[in-house]
């Protein structure tokens, strides 16, 4: 996980504005392969095991970010599918064409900035990461080290499994990725922490989805080939992302 990270933090358990705190046990590049979060709230921690970050709030089953298991129900984030996005090798000619279609789609050229995506676009994530110089890509889900031999060695990509809560701050990011079947819970907490201008795609696109855009106030700036793209009205109109810096 990326050392800058902290600051975009929030504590999973008390939710904004608790920040947490990062005592790292090992640091490579300014990624934190070892270590733990801490909320001065609380006083929960939130262990960084091989680079895998576990945020969920407690109780989080026996293997934390080892394990597959103790996932919290009604999470609104899904599995990605057996044969699905699940390979990040440079062969992975198709996750190359996905991510270049999100990147295009969120109007997202170069960083700094962060952009998040779920656990079923992982294979996307990597290519996104170096396709926008300066992206961080945050990959949020729920596979604990089955996620972590796609993602954490890749530069770029921090990746953490989490509780229903994201565990970012309000307006934080530039761009979120969701999928069709990640429900309500999960657009409206991307919804939250997307900044002025940033956008959200979903791919899939259901009713579901077309509707919840329309009601959580996004402008509708794509929607053709099953993505659709809502984007967070800026203040005294029109769309475009300037100055974007986390």
């Amino acid at each position: 996980m990326n050392i800058d990270l902290v600051d975009h933090l929030v504590c999973p358990r008390c939710g904004p504005p608790n920040g947490l705190l990062l005592l790292a046990h090992d640091v490579r590049d300014r990624r934190v392969r070892e270590g733990e979060f801490g909320c001065p709230n609380c006083r929960d921690r939130f262990p960084v095991v091989d680079g895998f970050g576990d945020l969920r709030p407690p109780p989080r089953g026996e293997g934390g970010a080892g394990d597959d298991g103790g996932i919290a129900p009604g999470s609104g984030v899904s599995e990605p599918e057996a044969g699905g996005h699940a390979g990040t090798g440079g062969t992975d000619v198709g996750g190359a064409e996905r991510a270049l279609r999100i990147a295009a789609a969120l109007g997202v050229t170069g960083g700094p900035g962060l952009i998040v995506v779920t656990d079923a676009h992982r294979a996307e994530a990597v290519h996104i990461a170096r396709l926008v110089r300066g992206i961080e890509v945050l990959v949020v889900g729920w596979r604990g080290r089955g996620m972590v031999a796609d993602t954490t060695d890749a530069g770029g990509v921090s990746t953490f499994v989490t509780g229903p809560r994201l565990p970012l701050r309000d307006g934080a990011v530039r761009g979120v990725v969701a999928d069709g079947d990640s429900g309500g819970r999960w657009w409206d907490e991307g919804r939250r922490v997307l900044m002025a201008g940033g956008r959200i795609a979903i791919t899939e696109a259901t009713r579901e989805a077309r509707e919840w855009v329309r009601g959580a106030g996004l402008v509708t700036v794509l929607d053709e080939e099953g993505m659709l793209v809502g984007a967070v009205p800026v203040p005294g109109g029109g769309l475009k992302l300037t100055g974007l810096g986390p």
